[in-house]
Formats: structure tokens, sequence, C-alpha cells
């Protein structure tokens, strides 16, 4: 039996899409803090499960019976998301799974400019410490991290960011979703750590020259102040500590933090992911 946490998220339904075409459903417990929300998923035969990380005695009830565990990472400041990984991964331990399939980042080090590199560098460790067999999958940025800028790109013909001078391996979320699914069903030899990039890294004025020729206009790259930024960010109401987190995403970026490109993804699931170019083409 496998387990996907944060399954009625974003990353987590797409997920669920992939494993019903690679497995029967009914071999799948889908876990959500509202159950809810699966009700579709279920509707298909997939198990479901309440499975909140700040009520450990349900999630290990939740788990209990499945050997391969996919921990999407959660949504919270710092601390807290250690915390509550930490205790998914005692959950896990104490109901029996054998191998936690754990999303990752790219460059996950305390010492990174992003600020959830903490997030994932501690929860790395923890799953190590915990003595189970584990997949890390480190992915690179959603290409999909960019849809306001190219939003206002369209309007204003200024592809307008912070850190626009760093390169950034994305790839879409579909990619990663197909890339936790096959590690979960099929997965390579545990211990194993995978760094999932796109097959090109690109710059704010790459992404600009794409999308020019795609609209038939000149399209500008314009530096986004940090103080700017951060007005736009605490504008749309997102908590302190998401302000924090993309604005030192973009920092990381102009470090070249998220520049390295892999063949890993290919190595994991056979197929080559998506450039960006090819993603913005269809999607722009």
């Amino acid at each position: 039996m496998y387990f996907v946490t944060g399954a009625s998220g974003k990353l987590g339904q797409l997920v669920a899409h992939e494993l019903a075409k690679l497995t029967a459903p009914g071999n799948v417990t889908l876990g959500s803090r509202d159950p809810a929300k699966l009700a579709a998923f279920a509707g298909q035969g997939f198990h479901t499960a309440a499975f909140d990380f700040d009520k450990p005695a349900t999630m290990q009830a939740a788990l209990k019976g499945s050997k391969r565990l996919l921990l999407i990472s959660g949504d919270a400041p710092v601390d807290e998301r250690i915390r509550q990984h930490k205790a998914a991964i005692d959950a896990a331990k104490a109901a029996g799974v054998a191998t936690i399939i754990y999303t990752s980042f790219t460059n996950a080090r305390p010492e990174s400019l992003f600020t959830f590199g903490k997030i994932h560098a501690e929860t790395e460790a923890c799953i190590k410490a915990s003595g189970l067999a584990y997949i890390f999958l480190r992915n690179n940025q959603y290409a999909e991290n960019i849809a306001s800028a190219i939003a206002h790109a369209r309007e204003t013909g200024a592809y307008a960011v912070h850190g626009g001078k760093g390169k950034v391996a994305y790839i879409p979320r579909a990619d990663i979703a197909f890339a936790a699914a096959t590690a979960l069903l099929a997965g390579p030899e545990a211990n194993g750590t995978y760094e999932i990039t796109g097959p090109e890294a690109y710059d704010a004025a790459a992404v600009a020259r794409i999308l020019s020729r795609k609209w038939g206009k000149e399209i500008k790259v314009a530096e986004l102040p940090r103080e700017v930024l951060a007005s736009i960010l605490t504008g749309a109401k997102l908590p302190a500590f998401m302000v924090e987190a993309l604005i030192s995403i973009h920092e990381a970026n102009a470090a070249g933090e998220m520049a390295g490109m892999t063949g890993d993804y290919e190595k994991l699931t056979g197929r080559k992911p998506e450039s960006l170019e090819s993603f913005l083409n269809r999607t722009a």
C-alpha cells in the first residue's frame, strides 16, 4: 500500500491523477487535513484518510498498513514545519512504513538564501536519522511560479522580477508530480537523492525573449527592488513568513542556487522534462 500526504493540494492532486494511470487506485491512500476535499478521488476508488501534521495520533492511524509514503512538504513557518515533518516521520516509523519519498528542494541547506532551505535540510536529516529507507526529490522551481510576472508583462511590456539575472532550471508542476508518482510506485533502489530540474536554466532576459517571440512584441526586463516586491506580497495579504520566503527565493536565484541542471528526472522517469520555453509557448 502507498500513502500520499497533502493530497488535496495542487501538487498532491496532480500526483493522484498520475497514480490513477499507473496503478489501481485501491492500492493508494490519499491523506488530507480535510478528507472531504478528496471526495472525487474516493469516487475513483482511492482510499482517503484524515492526515493532520499537528495530530500525531491521527497520522499514525492513517499510515498503518502503508509501506511507502510520499511526504509532500507542508505549508507553515520554518520552525513549525520542521516540527510537523518530524512528527510525520515519527508517525511513519511507528506505523511500520518502510520507505519515505520526500519532496525536498534544490540546494537543501541551512545556508541557502531561501528561508525554506533550512526546512528541507532538517527534514532530510530527520528522515536519515529515522533509519527508514528514503528517496529525496530535490525539486527545482515550478514553471508556474512566474505566472503573475508573465501576466504583468503581457499588460505592461515589462517582465519585472527581483533577482532576475540569476538562472533557474524551472520545471512544470505536472512533471514534478509524475516524478513523485514514479518514485512512490516503482521507485529506484533506496536510498537515493534526485535533483529534479528542467533541461535548461533561464534568467529573466531569456524569459523576456521567449515572451517577445510568442507575443510578437518587445518585452523588456525590469529589476524589481526588494522593497517593491515586499510591498506587493504584503498587499496580497500573505503571511509574513511567506513574504520573506518569496523574497528570499528570488535572492537565492540571483546567487545562482537554482541554476544547476541534471539528468536525474529522465533517469528516474524514463522521459525528458518539459523546458520552460515549451511550457510558456503552450500556456503564456
